[in-house]
């Protein structure tokens, strides 16, 4: 839980780093700042929403995987805040770089997901053959797995027909619409968790409840402010580092790749790094439900959520990782299948899909 330094070095590093940006103080150390104190805002904080989070599934008396799925829900605010900002700055300024960027990051933290969950099984099958999956993900996380698999693959066959189509539009767009529907495919299997055998199972491990429900309260919107302050500080950031150092950015590799995974990197990687040190701990449940429902919630909650409000392009970057999530999602859903359970050798293949994926991103997509 926050503490009162800990609550007065958030409160502090907020105030100098808009006193500094605002005045026009020194822009690489308000680039730096931007870089570190926003990833850090995306992590901390994040970890109180959490807290927050799960003590609330305790007191409801919901289970330790619904608990990681709330959790996850948590931990995913701080790609849909970045993400929200980005997407609405492209919109509002006309940046088609930017829009790409909001949409990829979005993407790429669902890809951040699905490589965390390969170093939790890693460390899950420690020590023995393989470990079970817990019944949850079977049960109902599969069904919605094939379903955001079908509806990406749809996505991305409409992205290619509009750029095949000779009288398509110079910058296809995905349906307002079409988003609402992924929005509210995952609010109807949250309603099935909610109601459904998952909560009302008495034999299955419960959340524990380790803050009063005022203590939870106010670690859930502390978390949120922290949160959204990490999601405008690090979008800034990115479009300075867009602005002012575009050619350095271009000898790595594509800069709109290279901006996009530091996004989705700063909003998945802390706060899902929970779900490692879960699993080290034992709590697999709760870290294998953080994870896969951590990738469903990003791809239809996220990206659906603001598809509905900005126009989410259908480019070339966007058409890639879609495409690269949509496998990595097969490939999950097949690993689950086979035997219901997980070993060393599927959590490394997992981890080196990823890592493929994002070398193919960055030094592979034309500029």
């Amino acid at each position: 839980m926050a503490g009162r330094k800990e609550l007065a070095f958030f409160f502090g590093l907020i105030i100098f780093y808009f006193y500094l940006r605002f005045t026009g103080i020194e822009p690489t150390l308000v680039l730096i700042l931007g870089l570190i104190g926003g990833t850090w805002l995306a992590f901390r904080p994040s970890e109180w929403a959490v807290e927050g989070m799960e003590s609330a599934a305790g007191h409801l008396g919901y289970t330790a995987y619904v608990a990681g799925m709330l959790s996850s829900l948590a931990s995913n605010m701080p790609e849909a805040v970045i993400s929200g900002i980005a997407a609405f700055n492209g919109w509002r300024t006309g940046s088609q770089d930017l829009l790409d960027i909001a949409v990829l990051s979005i993407l790429i933290a669902a890809g951040f997901n699905m490589l965390l969950l390969g170093i939790t099984i890693i460390i899950s099958t420690k020590g023995k053959p393989d470990m079970d999956v817990p019944e949850e993900a079977i049960k109902k996380d599969s069904v919605l797995i094939q379903w955001t698999f079908v509806a990406l693959l749809s996505m991305f066959a409409l992205g290619v027909i509009d750029m095949a189509t000779p009288d398509s539009p110079i910058n296809p767009r995905f349906p307002a619409a079409a988003s609402f529907v992924l929005f509210l495919s995952y609010l109807i299997y949250a309603g099935a968790l909610k109601t459904g055998d998952v909560v009302n199972d008495v034999n299955k491990p419960r959340a524990i409840a380790s803050h009063t429900k005022k203590t939870a309260a106010i670690l859930a919107v502390m978390g949120f402010i922290g949160i959204f302050f990490a999601g405008e500080i690090l979008t800034h950031s990115v479009e300075t580092l867009l602005h002012d150092h575009h050619d350095t950015i271009g000898l790595i590799g594509n800069q709109v790749a290279i901006a996009a995974l530091i996004l989705g990197a700063a909003g998945a990687l802390p706060e899902h790094g929970i779900a490692v040190i879960a699993a080290a701990k034992g709590k697999v449940g709760l870290a294998i439900g953080n994870l896969i429902g951590g990738v469903l919630q990003i791809v239809l909650l996220v990206m659906g959520g603001i598809g509905i409000f900005v126009p989410i392009p259908l480019d070339r970057y966007v058409l890639f990782q879609i495409m690269v999530i949509a496998g990595s999602l097969w490939f999950l859903k097949r690993v689950i299948a086979d035997d219901h359970k997980l070993d060393f050798f599927e959590g490394a293949m997992i981890i080196l899909l990823q890592a493929y994926v994002f070398v193919l991103l960055i030094t592979g997509t034309p500029v």
